[in-house]
C-alpha cells in the first residue's frame, strides 16, 4: 500500500470513530494522515450538516435551530469520539500549573478534569452553538459545521510541519511532530478551501460569492488562531502533544464557527 492510500487509512484511525485498521504507522504514512486530516474533517462536518438538516427539516420556517445545531455538534463529537475535546480540556487545566514542562505535561495526564479544563470545553462548546444557531437564520449553519471541521483540521495540520517540536519522545505529539513538510501544508491547505468553497456555493446558490468568500475567509482565521492557540499552549508544555492537537482542533473549528456566524448577514 502506497504511502497516500495508508495515510488516508491512518487518518481515519486517528481522527475518527470509524473502524478502520491502518497498515502502516510509519514517519511517512503518518505524515500523509495529517495532510490529508482537513479532508476528514470535511467528512466530519458533512455527518453534523446531515444531522442538522434533517432535525430541521420537521420544524417550521421561525423555529428556533438551537436544537438542530446542539444535536449536530453532538454528532461530530461522537464521531470522533470526543477526542478534540479531552485535549481541549487537558490543555486548558495546564494553566492552573506552576512549574517545568514536565510537571504541565504530568498534570495534563491526569484523569481528572480541573476548573480550567471543565471552564474551557463549557466556553467553546457554547459558543459552537450559538455561532451555528446564529448562522442557521441565514441559511449557512451547514456552510458554518462544515468550514469548521475543516479549519480545525487543517490548523492541526499545519501543527506537524517540520519547525515544530514534540514535547517528548513517546506519544501522539512524538509520532505526527514535524512529519508534514511545508509543501504539503501548502498542498492541504489548497483543497480545504475548494472543499469549503464549493460547500459554501452548493448550499447558497442564491449568492455564491459572499458565502464562499466568508467560508475561505473563516477557514483562514480558524488556522491563524489555531495556530495561536499551539505556540500559547507549548510554550508551557516544551513542544507538541496530542491534547495540545485537541486544543488546536477545537480552538480553530470553534473560530470559524463564529466567523462565518458574525459574517453571515454580509454575504447573504
Amino acid at each position: 500500500m502506497t504511502a497516500s492510500r495508508a495515510g488516508w487509512v491512518l487518518a481515519k484511525s486517528l481522527l475518527t470513530r470509524i473502524p478502520c485498521r491502518p497498515s502502516r504507522t510509519d514517519p511517512e504514512a503518518v505524515g500523509w494522515a495529517m495532510t490529508w486530516a482537513p479532508l476528514i474533517g470535511a467528512i466530519v462536518g458533512g455527518i453534523g450538516s446531515a444531522v442538522f438538516t434533517l432535525v430541521r427539516l420537521p420544524l417550521d420556517g421561525g423555529a428556533s435551530r438551537l436544537l438542530p445545531a446542539v444535536l449536530a455538534l453532538a454528532a461530530i463529537a461522537v464521531a470522533t469520539g470526543g477526542l478534540h475535546l479531552d485535549g481541549l480540556a487537558d490543555s486548558a487545566d495546564s494553566l492552573g500549573v506552576r512549574g517545568d514542562p514536565a510537571a504541565v505535561r504530568a498534570a495534563m495526564k491526569s484523569p481528572g478534569v480541573g476548573a480550567f479544563g471543565v471552564g474551557a470545553v463549557l466556553f467553546v462548546v457554547l459558543a459552537d452553538v450559538a455561532a451555528i444557531n446564529l448562522a442557521g437564520g441565514y441559511r449557512l449553519a451547514v456552510t458554518a459545521l462544515l468550514t469548521g471541521c475543516v479549519a480545525g483540521r487543517l490548523a492541526a495540520t499545519w501543527s506537524c510541519r517540520p519547525a515544530v517540536r514534540p514535547a517528548t519522545d513517546t506519544g501522539l505529539g512524538a509520532s505526527v511532530a514535524g512529519t508534514v513538510s511545508i509543501r504539503r501544508a501548502v498542498l492541504a491547505t489548497a483543497y480545504a478551501a475548494v472543499v469549503v468553497g464549493a460547500w459554501a456555493a452548493l448550499w447558497c446558490r442564491h449568492a455564491p460569492l459572499g458565502p464562499v468568500a466568508l467560508a475561505v475567509g473563516a477557514l483562514v482565521a480558524g488556522v491563524a488562531v489555531g495556530e495561536a492557540t499551539r505556540r500559547f499552549v507549548v510554550r508551557r508544555t516544551g513542544g507538541l502533544t496530542g491534547d495540545v492537537l485537541g486544543a488546536v482542533v477545537e480552538v480553530g473549528a470553534m473560530t470559524a464557527y463564529i466567523v462565518v456566524a458574525l459574517g453571515a448577514r454580509a454575504a447573504t
